[in-house]
């Protein structure tokens, strides 16, 4: 293989990389949040931590906020559970409650951001 080849394949690669990034826009960064308000860096190699959400985040206004929620994930009784069990910024988001409790019970069929 020569290396113009190469470099175009390279290319393609990266290119179908960007557009697939891109078409899951951030959420957080959508509203404005940077890489470094969450994971302490501008450029991270790691997950940020989950205590970092709260730093905006209060967990008794969250509970607050889905109250109408039956059952509330916010007001649990496995207690304040860590955000990123349900919360994904970089891929879909997940019911964390279906772990355990029957997935097709309907009362966890919420949506979550």
């Amino acid at each position: 293989m020569n290396v113009k080849a190469i470099a175009t394949a390279c290319a393609v690669v990266l290119c179908a990389l960007s557009v697939s990034t891109q078409a899951a826009e951030f959420k957080h960064q959508a509203r404005g949040v940077s890489c470094e308000q969450c994971h302490g860096v501008a450029m991270p190699s790691a997950p940020a931590k989950a205590k970092s959400c709260m730093k905006c985040h209060n967990y008794g206004d969250l509970a607050k906020k889905s109250a109408k929620l039956n059952p509330n994930p916010h007001d649990s009784h496995a207690g304040e559970l860590r955000c990123t069990l349900c919360h994904r910024e970089h891929s879909q988001s997940v019911v964390h409650c279906k772990t355990c409790h029957k997935s097709n019970d309907p009362k966890f069929d919420f949506k979550v951001p």
